[in-house]
């Protein structure tokens, strides 16, 4: 490495490297012995300069950045609009998946091109007489689809198995998930909306993307179907990839980095055991709004306005944050008060290359993803 390249980066991460000491004195190191230096010890950088980490010859430059803030507005603006698909693409796409899921009589009947109320993205609307699909409005990938269950003659006997649902599940997933998509999938929720097999008239199968191990939650297909006939009811994809980043710090590191954080925010309770396992999240705006608006954002109450007792509606002039939608490796750190409630706390993603507090949940999250990987066997769709 070119030594005024490595010194720039010194300056710009204002680092301090620690060296040995003999006798109570520095032993200063010469400059063109840096490379070896680095080369040879792991160094760590304050989160504020441009370098986070290093290990061997490879530097890693920081992730986060600051949330971007937007106010909700639904109208989509001609800038946004350019960089959207044409209108004609969208409604030969839903025609052509109209004919994919079995409508081949269907026709898209109307369209239009709307943004997400909470989300702020472009999507295309259409329906025709039986579907509503919903599509990116910049991708053109399908990211919902729901017939009502009315548009189907529900056999009289429609009670199925539990085994035969997850053999359907499967045959269904083959069948409606995008073509150009050849990831490996695990089932790993299956539900219905009865608690008994041979009442329930819809099940559900929720399947996300594996990589070894891991989970991606951002790349979900989720399928609710009629059962005897398999008449799809809901379809909803997210197509969020995982970066598959490198796994350099460690999980004494991590839960160090978040504990540290926590205490910086939480001033009143104290941490009584924390919780530590590698997980893939996105990124997400949490940390930082907990820091920012603490005590609205644990109540619930940002961005909302107080109408009655217990009832709020969202203010004209509401604020919303925004991060990149990086889908990364993290060490999940759940910090656990001392409270008599076990699962109160807050989860920490630490960035499991940078070492960045890259996002974070309210809560122990190890209870929402431990259930949802348990085969409910009781669960009625509210």
């Amino acid at each position: 490495m070119d030594n005024n390249i490595f010194e720039n980066i010194i300056s710009k991460s204002r680092m301090k490297i620690a060296v040995s000491k003999f006798e109570g004195e520095d032993v200063k190191m010469p400059k063109r012995n840096l490379p070896k230096f680095v080369a040879t010890f792991i160094v760590a950088a304050t989160l504020s300069g441009g370098l986070v980490y290093a290990a061997g010859s490879t530097i890693y430059e920081k992730i986060w950045k600051q949330p971007e803030s937007y106010k909700i507005n639904q109208n989509v603006t001609d800038e946004e609009k350019a960089k959207c698909i044409s209108e004609e693409e969208a409604e030969n796409i839903g025609n052509s998946y109209l004919k994919k899921i079995g409508l081949s009589d269907e026709t898209i009947q109307s369209l239009g091109l709307t943004k997400e109320f909470l989300s702020n993205e472009n999507v295309w609307d259409l329906t025709s007489q039986k579907a509503t699909i919903v599509i990116d409005g910049e991708t053109g990938k399908i990211k919902s689809v729901n017939i009502p269950t009315w548009e189907y003659e529900i056999p009289q006997n429609y009670g199925i198995t539990r085994e035969e649902a997850r053999k359907v599940a499967e045959e269904l997933l083959q069948k409606y998930r995008p073509e150009d998509d050849n990831g490996e999938y695990e089932l790993i929720r299956l539900k219905r909306n009865n608690e008994q097999d041979e009442k329930a008239y819809i099940w559900y199968a929720d399947f996300y993307k594996k990589y070894g191990d891991l989970i991606n939650p951002e790349e979900r297909i989720s399928i609710g179907w009629v059962p005897t006939i398999n008449g799809l009811y809901s379809l909803n994809i997210t197509s969020k990839a995982y970066e598959n980043n490198e796994q350099k710090i460690s999980k004494e590191e991590a839960i160090k980095i978040a504990t540290e954080k926590d205490q910086q925010i939480e001033t009143n309770r104290t941490i009584k055991d924390t919780k530590a396992e590698i997980r893939i999240k996105q990124m997400n705006e949490n940390v930082y709004l907990r820091e920012n608006f603490k005590e609205e954002y644990e109540k619930g109450t940002l961005n909302l306005e107080k109408t009655g007792e217990n009832t709020y509606k969202l203010k004209e002039d509401a604020v919303m944050y925004k991060t990149e939608e990086r889908i990364r490796k993290v060490w999940c750190v759940a910090v656990i008060y001392d409270l008599e409630e076990p699962y109160y706390g807050y989860t920490y993603y630490i960035d499991s290359t940078t070492g960045e507090i890259i996002g974070g949940q309210l809560g122990n999250d190890f209870y929402s993803e431990d259930e949802l990987r348990e085969d409910y066997n009781n669960v009625i769709e509210k």
